[in-house]
């Protein structure tokens, strides 16, 4: 965590995502605040529709046409809401780099990924051709493709998708980044490959000492990597915490539905099943007044219809009334 000789890398303070449709207004990010601090990663999890991605894009004013974002988002003493389009361009893809869901939509299928990456090259170094041809080789070697030569000429067709993402890594950290938005990087790949890119990223960010917003729906990709993990939900942030006391004792009903639903490595499939959450995600079409996962929440009570509990607790925090009364939780049911 930041403190004042440690400033936080960056401070998202009061992030909202507001997108006005026939039906009335929808809150898809609600409130969000977090901070990541210098050679940290943090992990952002929790179901589709979350809000995860779009707080991420929302932080590099990147989100969708109509959206109507409010709150700060702070960058080295810069609030990058508030940055004229051109500075905003300038530390975008240099001082913070993005990497997207799905590789084959984000680049460009008519032009082959070596002059994709060397486009990057050239945006931060005035380099001949062949200079940058060696340095998108060198790139290539960094995100550990195999004899990186041949793959200059290649089409994203061409490659398979771990190629193609570790394509989209090369270029995101071709300017040195000093944070990482890694938006779902494992998405359609097998677990092998989506292992190999874990590892490739937790190496990248070792070596470079890059800062890395993880954003994922899958608690157990991030075990390994984040050092501190936030649980989103229906646009709110449910709970905060270190990476090794969220898995050992969740705080957030939410969360423990989450972690129930993670298969876990050796067990039987007679003696261990997967115990899903029931229904869906709300579409918020106003502010909530009552807790936002009340409705899926095997220990509702009287008090969570009152409203939606606040982020409490300090390092380890959640929103949740269960928080402040534990006896609670033992009981379960229906209040």
């Amino acid at each position: 965590m930041s403190t004042p000789e440690n400033p936080p890398l960056l401070n998202v303070d009061g992030l909202r995502v507001r997108f006005d449709t026939r039906r009335g207004p929808v809150l898809a990010v609600n409130g969000v605040s977090l901070e990541i601090g210098a050679d940290e990663v943090l992990a952002v999890v929790g179901e589709s529709g979350s809000g995860k991605t779009l707080t991420g894009l929302s932080v590099l004013g990147l989100e969708p046409p109509g959206a109507a974002v409010t709150g700060h988002a702070w960058f080295r003493g810069e609030d990058l809401r508030a940055l004229p389009a051109g500075r905003l361009r300038s530390i975008r893809g240099g001082q913070i780099s993005m990497v997207f869901q799905d590789p084959m939509t984000s680049l460009n299928p008519s032009l082959t990924v070596g002059r994709q990456v060397g486009e990057v090259v050239r945006l931060a170094e005035r380099l001949s051709r062949e200079a940058v041809r060696d340095r998108v080789t060198d790139l290539f070697g960094q995100v550990r493709m195999p004899s990186p030569e041949r793959f200059l000429g290649a089409y994203p067709h061409q490659l398979s998708g771990g190629m193609r993402q570790r394509v989209m890594i090369a270029m995101a950290i071709a300017r040195r980044p000093a944070l990482l938005i890694a938006d779902e990087p494992t998405t359609a790949l097998d677990p092998t490959i989506a292992a190999q890119i874990l590892d490739l990223l937790a190496s990248l960010r070792a070596s470079m000492r890059m800062s890395v917003l993880l954003i994922t729906h899958n608690l157990a990709l991030v075990r390994g990597m984040a050092d501190r993990v936030i649980v989103m939900y229906a646009g709110h942030v449910l709970e905060e915490a270190p990476t090794a006391r969220l898995f050992e004792a969740p705080a957030h009903p939410y969360t423990e539905g989450l972690l129930a639903s993670v298969p876990r490595a050796g067990a039987s499939r007679l003696t261990s099943r997967l115990t899903p959450i029931p229904g869906q995600v709300p579409l918020l079409r106003e502010a909530p007044d009552s807790c936002v996962f009340g409705p899926r929440c095997p220990h509702v009570r009287d008090e969570c219809r009152v409203a939606q509990p606040p982020l409490e607790g300090g390092a380890h925090s959640a929103a949740c009334v269960l928080r402040r009364l534990p006896e609670a939780r033992k009981a379960g049911g229906q209040a």
